[in-house]
């Protein structure tokens, strides 16, 4: 009963909003619910190196359909969530969506957690005909469009382009760039290169890291030995950025160390310790909801939901969480819109939305435009201190 009243309340605030969305945990109250439930498939990373992206996915989905089944559920139908856990592997993630696809019959697929877990399962998607919404990131997984594949969370070009807006406020145009040549961090680097002339930044320095290695010390050392480098940027997912900033803080590099939304979680600080204080990110608003004004539908709408969740979990949800929030929400919202369960009415429904405001972000979509987040980003630079986020820009 406490639970409902809190969503109730979230779902005044959300309502404030100028267009007509599906709110934060708000739905309507449908009639008793038919026998059929509709089956919607999820893959997240709960075990393995992306754990701290997959548990609170997965915590936020199953919340979420939770909510839609007590207020009535969709189309007077509830809602039957499969989930299965890839363990940050790639193959597992494509044994999983197939076993989804044939076996369970699902009407759509929430995931992967990480970027090579949904390509892995978009090809599949799109054999099959059912639509995916991945919480990976990378400019790969939208650009080009994939007829079948939509995301929520915002592309590492927004990512950088709020980093480098950062930096140049701060009088720095020369960067070290480090890392990893696998998943996120291959991709991301690419972007992070291609977009940094629009900035007047140069990449003096351009360092790697394979997956699995336990230590960059060595390519930090060369990182230090270069004067011209006025800042590190660090791109990867996972556990390794942990490894680079304790790395960065044992050899006393004064150069300001910079990550990108991968490692806005509250499990960053945990796994680095205290090497991860200062430390700078661009960051969704979510993360950071207490220090917004306080007469803010974001404050009201980001706090709610870091209560709510803390209430049934027991600590706060990190960014990953909110992510999957959003997923869901999409997707609920696209199927009500399309009065069907049907997978390709559910993709055509995807395709229109419009405006649609969620926990990360408000959500737009076109044909030319399966990013969701489109053109402006609605992340904040935030930095480490005490072990929390606090907002810089």
């Amino acid at each position: 009963m406490i639970l409902q009243k809190k969503l109730t309340s979230l779902a005044k605030w959300a309502r404030k909003a100028a267009v007509v969305v599906v709110a934060v945990l708000s739905f309507s109250a449908m009639p008793a619910m038919a026998e059929d439930p509709i089956r919607i498939g999820a893959v997240t990373s709960i075990t393995g190196p992306a754990s701290y992206l997959g548990e609170p996915e997965k915590n936020a989905l199953e919340l979420m359909v939770e909510q839609v089944n007590q207020e009535g559920g969709v189309l007077g139908r509830p809602l039957e969530l499969v989930l299965y856990d890839d363990a940050t592997n790639p193959e597992r993630a494509r044994t999983m969506m197939q076993r989804l696809l044939t076996r369970d019959r699902v009407s759509a697929v929430i995931g992967g957690s990480i970027t090579p877990s949904s390509l892995a399962m978009e090809t599949l998607a799109s054999r099959h005909g059912v639509p995916q919404i991945t919480m990976a990131g990378a400019r790969i997984l939208t650009e080009p469009v994939k007829e079948w594949l939509f995301s929520v969370t915002e592309s590492d070009v927004m990512s950088a382009s709020v980093i480098y807006e950062h930096m140049k406020s701060e009088g720095i145009n020369r960067i070290a760039l480090l890392s990893s040549s696998a998943g996120f961090g291959r991709a991301a680097r690419e972007t992070f290169l291609d977009e940094a002339g629009k900035y007047n930044v140069e990449v003096v320095m351009d360092e790697t890291y394979a997956k699995g290695d336990s230590d960059m010390t060595a390519q930090l050392t060369r990182i230090r030995g270069n004067a011209d480098v006025q800042a590190i940027i660090n791109l990867d997912a996972g556990n390794q950025p942990a490894i680079v900033v304790r790395n960065y803080v044992a050899l006393g590099i004064d150069a300001p160390m910079y990550t990108s939304h991968s490692m806005a979680a509250p499990e960053f600080p945990s796994l680095a310790g205290q090497a991860a204080e200062g430390v700078r990110m661009n960051a969704p608003i979510m993360l950071v909801a207490e220090q917004l004004p306080q007469s803010s539908t974001e404050y009201k709408m980001g706090v709610a939901f870091r209560e709510l969740y803390r209430e049934r979990y027991g600590h706060v949800p990190n960014t990953f969480a909110g992510y999957g929030h959003d997923a869901l929400l999409l997707l609920v919202d696209a199927i009500r819109r399309a009065e069907s369960s049907d997978p390709v009415a559910i993709r055509d429904s995807l395709e229109q939305t419009r405006d649609l405001v969620g926990l990360t972000s408000t959500l737009t979509f076109a044909p030319n435009n399966h990013g969701g987040v489109f053109e402006q980003s609605s992340s904040r630079m935030v930095e480490i201190r005490d072990g929390g986020f606090v907002l810089i820009d």
